[in-house]
């Protein structure tokens, strides 16, 4: 079973004083810059969840790399998806002898893996309805943060 920082095990009210580790680093919540290298789906997805996880008071220095994976493999995801959408889930390819043959479509692995990125990155900063409900709210957060994880999720319709 892995180890849960202490931070979690507060706010989830399962922290025992005989198990804190008094070595563990303590990092202040932190909002990154915008990495240059996203793309612009990146970029937008990187903001919000960076935004969610700021005011979910979870996110610091050493989250940074990990947030990037997040957008960068969202951002896969959707040119994927979209690509999908447009064309289907197959395509037809025709061998050298003439053989025509039904085959999925490249993106969907790509939409796939992206997908399994994403959720294992989601579980890792409580952005799932399980692992969210593992850890207590912040007293001044009320409900404004699974708004706005919600409205990430639905493109903030």
């Amino acid at each position: 079973m892995k180890r849960l920082p202490t931070e979690i095990k507060k706010q989830r009210g399962t922290l025992r004083a005989d198990r804190v580790n008094d070595k563990e680093p303590q990092l202040e919540s932190y909002k990154p810059a915008i990495p240059n290298w996203l793309d612009e789906e990146g970029k937008s997805a990187f903001v919000d969840l960076s935004n969610i996880l700021f005011d979910m008071k979870v996110l610091t220095k050493a989250d940074k790399l990990a947030l990037e994976l997040l957008s960068d493999a969202y951002s896969e995801y959707k040119k994927a998806k979209d690509v999908i959408s447009k064309l289907g889930q197959t395509q037809e390819v025709t061998s050298r002898e003439g053989n025509t043959k039904t085959m999925l479509r490249p993106e969907l692995q790509i939409a796939n893996q992206s997908f399994v990125r994403i959720f294992q990155l989601l579980k890792e900063f409580g952005l799932t309805p399980s692992s969210r409900a593992k850890v207590n709210a912040l007293e001044n957060q009320g409900n404004s943060t699974d708004v706005r994880i919600e409205n990430f999720f639905n493109n903030n319709e």
